[in-house]
């Protein structure tokens, strides 16, 4: 395999690997408020309630466009210096949800600094960077192989 055929399929396994992390990045935050509501409350309606068409996709892109300016250099560290362990990901996914709830104006509903609030953020982005490291991470920095021809 050609060393340019090797650094687009590494390139397309790390944007799976991100796109993958932003949504489970808004999908925990919503079965976690839904599994709250519903054993305290017995209010499981809530999941039938999200604007899956309307807001769902504008989450995402904003997530996936926000929270680049994050992990895009922390990816690229892992790649260059052959980062493949989970705790690496699982606290810069932590560190990533924290900042965009804290420092992006709006996101879920204004910022009152709440330990609760920032746990909830925290196992949410723990959440989205052990995923990306279930598909992306755990390979970063491979070193390409080559064909013996």
């Amino acid at each position: 395999m050609s060393r340019l055929v090797a650094g687009l399929k590494r390139i397309a396994i790390i944007a799976v690997g991100y796109v993958a992390a932003v949504l489970t990045s808004i999908l925990v935050p919503v079965l976690l408020i839904t599994l709250m509501e519903g054993i305290e409350y017995g209010n499981w309606s809530m999941v039938f309630a999200f604007d899956w068409l309307g807001s769902f996709p504008l989450a995402v892109l904003t997530v996936a466009i926000c929270a680049l300016l994050i992990v895009g250099p922390a990816i690229f560290v892992a790649e260059r210096l052959s980062l493949r362990g989970w705790f690496y990901f699982a606290v810069t996914g932590a560190i990533t949800s924290i900042a965009f709830g804290v420092f992006i104006p709006g996101s879920a509903g204004g910022f009152v600094f709440n330990p609760g609030f920032l746990g909830f953020l925290a196992t949410a982005g723990t959440a989205a960077g052990s995923v990306y490291w279930l598909l992306a991470g755990c390979k970063s920095g491979q070193r390409i192989q080559r064909d013996p021809r």
